[in-house]
């Protein structure tokens, strides 16, 4: 029987309010690692979005290679690109850590010709079964726009290319195919539709989704890009976000995270295993009185805690008075209560935050233009809102100068 091990979304380099959360990633990682070395698995998939921000700091990238080499000394461990991380910092590890060096990891930073790393092969059970890992990284929605096209990428243009990358994949993946021996693997970093975000996600415009049904069907969908761990529903097959390993803001704060293990035989269903990850400092929300804080204090020991405090004033010392009640807790917001106003009127459910393209749409509704001219709108916001995720911004004239500078260097002669 091949074992997978399928892990996601470590967005190292990740503060919370301010606050670093280096010692969660320690701990969070070595849990992992100690998993990948207890349930000794055959290949070990990583989903996406390695770090934060697609300019890591030198210490979350010698915490994310010291990880790896951990889990690639256990089982080869296939990394995919998210859009939080860097193509070209991808192409730099597997330069200098991938197959070549012979340490087992493999790093697919971009699209991929099947050929050309695209789908990986590896040995299992000591050669008797094969899994083939068909790979798909993040694809940005502007790599499908149209050139002829002034309001950027359609839902349309978005679904029908990436139905066409998934099939090209796939079509390799069955080449050679050897039902009595081979099984079967996808692993790419996408939203599907009809899964829950969490609200810590940057907003992703619905109509860049991925449709269950457009998921390519193999013995096991590894995914990323969620952090909210879950099942996709409605398929034949499983597919699975891993989800983060530590919750990213306090709406995760209930979450149960985990990393998930994967058994598979030739011809037969797998059967997936979630297993729980307990590392890191909790994030608690609470809400009530300095009273009912104090009664419940000893709970909060060792958390991230966002209290809203009721029947207080807003007052200068309220945040001295939680942390005398609390001294073991990293405090994170702390408020008084806020009652809403008699005439106080919500025309939607509180509980929901609007995307940022929603509340710009409802504007322009406002505003009196027509139903075209705004949709026609959002989508170019849209666009300009994508291109904030691309791994180069536009130099600033200073820099460009300098560069200039740098490059018709002088020297003086005698």
């Amino acid at each position: 029987m091949s074992r997978l091990l399928h892990t996601s979304d470590w967005h190292l380099g990740h503060t919370l309010y301010g606050h670093s959360r280096e010692e969660d990633f320690d701990a969070v990682l070595a849990e992992i690692v100690a998993i990948a070395q207890e349930s000794q698995p055959d290949l070990i998939v990583h989903s996406g979005d390695l770090f934060h921000s697609s300019r890591p700091t030198g210490r979350d990238l010698i915490r994310a290679m010291r990880a790896l080499t951990e889990l690639a000394a256990v089982a080869p461990t296939v990394v995919v690109a998210g859009n939080h991380d860097s193509p070209t910092y991808f192409e730099f590890f597997d330069l200098v850590s991938g197959p070549s060096r012979g340490r087992g990891l493999f790093f697919v930073g971009q699209l991929r010709p099947a050929h050309d790393g695209g789908v990986l092969t590896f040995d299992a059970c000591g050669g008797e079964q094969r899994i083939r890992l068909a790979a798909l990284p993040f694809v940005h929605p502007n790599r499908f726009w149209p050139r002829s096209s002034a309001s950027g990428t359609s839902y349309a243009d978005y679904a029908e290319a990436m139905r066409g990358l998934q099939a090209e994949l796939v079509e390799a993946l069955h080449k050679g195919y050897d039902p009595d021996r081979d099984i079967l693997l996808f692993t790419a970093h996408v939203f599907v539709t009809g899964t829950k975000r969490s609200p810590s996600e940057r907003a992703v415009d619905e109509a860049f989704e991925t449709p269950p049904g457009d998921l390519p069907v193999v013995s096991y969908a590894a995914l990323g890009h969620n952090h909210r761990p879950q099942p996709v529903q409605g398929l034949k097959f499983p597919a699975r976000y891993a989800g983060s390993p530590l919750p990213m803001d306090f709406g995760e704060a209930d979450d149960s995270k985990s990393v998930v293990i994967v058994d598979a035989d030739p011809g037969r269903p797998v059967r997936v295993l979630p297993r729980r990850l307990s590392s890191g400092r909790r994030l608690a929300n609470f809400t009530g009185t300095l009273d009912e804080l104090k009664a419940a204090a000893a709970q909060y020991d060792g958390t991230f805690l966002k209290p809203v405090i009721t029947g207080e004033e807003p007052d200068v010392l309220l945040s001295q008075k939680i942390a005398e009640i609390v001294p073991h807790a990293i405090l994170v917001k702390p408020t008084p209560a806020r009652e809403a106003a008699a005439d106080a009127v919500l025309d939607c459910d509180p509980g929901d935050e609007p995307d940022l393209p929603d509340s710009f749409r409802a504007y322009l509704a406002r505003e009196g233009l027509s139903s075209a001219a705004a949709e026609s709108t959002v989508t170019a916001f849209i666009h300009l809102l994508n291109e904030l995720d691309d791994e180069t911004p536009p130099p600033a004239p200073a820099e460009e100068m300098l560069r200039t500078a740098l490059e018709d260097t002088w020297t003086e002669t005698s």
